[in-house]
C-alpha cells in the first residue's frame, strides 16, 4: 500500500505554510527530503500515516486534513489536477478522478453512485489510526468539494458531507468548510450533491490543452501500472540523488520505491538485472554527461564523482562503459 510523493509534496506545502519547515516535519520520521525531488517515488501508507500524526502534533491544528483539502495549490497535484481543471464538466472531471486515482494512491478509491436526483462520492481507504483515518478523510472530501465548487461555482452547496468518525471537536471547521450539510458516524465516507450539478460545464475548459494533458496522464498511468520496468525505475532515482556519492542503503532505497527489498530484488531478477548493476548504470550515466563538457577535465569529472585518485575512476568507467574516458572523447562522444 503507497501513495504518490505528489500527495506528500502537497501536504508538505501546507505543514510549511502554518509555520513548520519541512525538515523538522521530516525529522525522526526515515522520510529523506530528497524524495520529495523524485516525481514517481511513492511512500507507504504506514509512513504517510505517520507523517500525518507528526504534522498535526507540530502544527497544533487537529483539522489540518480539511486545511490542506482546502488550501493545497493545484500546481502541487502535478498534470492531473490541471487536466481535471480543464475538463468539459464536473462528471467528466469526477471520471477523470477515478480513471487517474492509482496515480495518487494504490489503495484509496473513489467510486460514482448515481440514484435518482442524487450523485454520491464514497470513499474507501485503508486503515491506520482513527487519528489518521479522520484525517485523510477530511482532507479527501475537502478536496473534493472544492473541486465540485471549480464547477459550480464557489456559492454550491453539497447535500451531505458523511464522515465514518464520531463528531471531533474541530467540527465548527466542518461547518464552516460543508455549510452545515456534514454528518458523523455513517456507514461510509464520502459526499453527496444534486445529480444535475454533474453536467455543470467548466468555463475554463480548453479542449486542445485537454488533450494534451490526458494523453500525458495517460502515460503516467500506463507507466505504474504496465509500463516502466523497475530496473529503470531504479535508475530514475539514482538520477535524481543530488550526489551519487552518498547512495542510501539498499533498504532505504526499496523504501523509498514503496516496497521490500526482498521485493525489489526479486523485481530486477525478473528483469535480469543486478542492484549493484543498475547503480553502475546510472554511474556510468552521470559520468559520461560531466565528460561531455568539454570544459571539464577527467580529473575534475573523477573528483565530482566522489573518486580521489583518478586512476580508480578510469577503471570504474571503463567497467561502466567499456572504455576509458580518453577513449570516451577521442572518439568524439563528449
Amino acid at each position: 500500500m503507497s501513495v504518490s510523493i505528489v500527495l506528500v509534496r502537497a501536504f508538505v506545502e501546507v505543514v510549511e505554510r502554518a509555520g513548520v519547515g519541512r525538515d523538522r516535519l521530516l525529522l525522526g520520521t526515515k522520510v529523506d527530503p530528497n524524495r520529495l525531488d523524485v516525481s514517481d517515488a511513492r511512500l507507504e501508507f504506514a509512513e504517510f500515516a505517520r507523517l500525518e500524526t507528526r504534522a498535526i502534533d507540530l502544527t497544533g491544528d487537529e483539522a489540518l486534513g480539511l486545511h490542506i483539502g482546502e488550501q493545497a495549490s493545484e500546481a502541487a497535484f502535478d498534470l492531473v489536477a490541471h487536466l481535471i481543471a480543464h475538463a468539459p464538466t464536473l462528471r467528466d472531471g469526477i471520471e477523470l478522478c477515478l480513471r487517474f486515482q492509482r496515480v495518487f494512491s494504490d489503495d484509496s478509491e473513489l467510486t460514482l453512485v448515481e440514484k435518482d436526483d442524487a450523485a454520491t462520492l464514497r470513499l474507501s481507504f485503508p486503515r491506520t489510526t482513527l487519528r489518521c483515518d479522520r484525517m485523510h478523510a477530511e482532507f479527501v472530501l475537502a478536496g473534493l468539494l472544492r473541486m465540485i465548487k471549480a464547477f459550480a461555482g464557489p456559492h454550491a452547496k453539497v447535500r451531505a458531507a458523511d464522515f465514518e468518525h464520531a463528531r471531533p471537536d474541530h467540527h465548527l471547521e466542518y461547518t464552516r468548510i460543508f455549510g452545515g450539510a456534514e454528518r458523523f458516524r455513517r456507514a461510509f465516507t464520502g459526499i453527496e450533491i444534486a445529480r444535475k450539478v454533474l453536467d455543470q460545464a467548466c468555463l475554463h475548459h480548453h479542449a486542445e490543452l485537454y488533450e494534451v494533458l490526458r494523453s500525458q496522464a495517460e502515460r503516467t498511468l500506463s507507466n505504474l501500472t504496465h509500463g516502466v520496468g523497475q530496473a529503470e525505475r531504479l535508475k530514475q532515482y539514482f538520477l535524481a540523488r543530488p550526489s551519487l556519492a552518498a547512495i542510501p542503503g539498499m533498504a532505504i532505497v526499496a523504501r523509498d520505491l514503496g516496497m521490500s527489498v526482498r521485493s525489489l530484488r526479486r523485481r530486477l531478477t525478473e528483469e535480469g538485472v543486478s542492484y549493484k548493476g543498475v547503480l553502475e548504470e546510472a554511474f556510468g550515466t552521470v559520468a559520461t554527461r560531466l565528460l561531455s563538457d568539454s570544459r571539464r577535465s577527467i580529473q575534475e569529472t573523477a573528483h565530482t564523482m566522489g573518486f580521489s585518485d583518478p586512476t580508480a575512476f578510469h577503471r570504474a568507467f571503463k567497467r561502466w562503459t567499456g572504455r576509458t574516458p580518453k577513449q570516451y572523447r577521442a572518439k568524439g562522444d563528449a
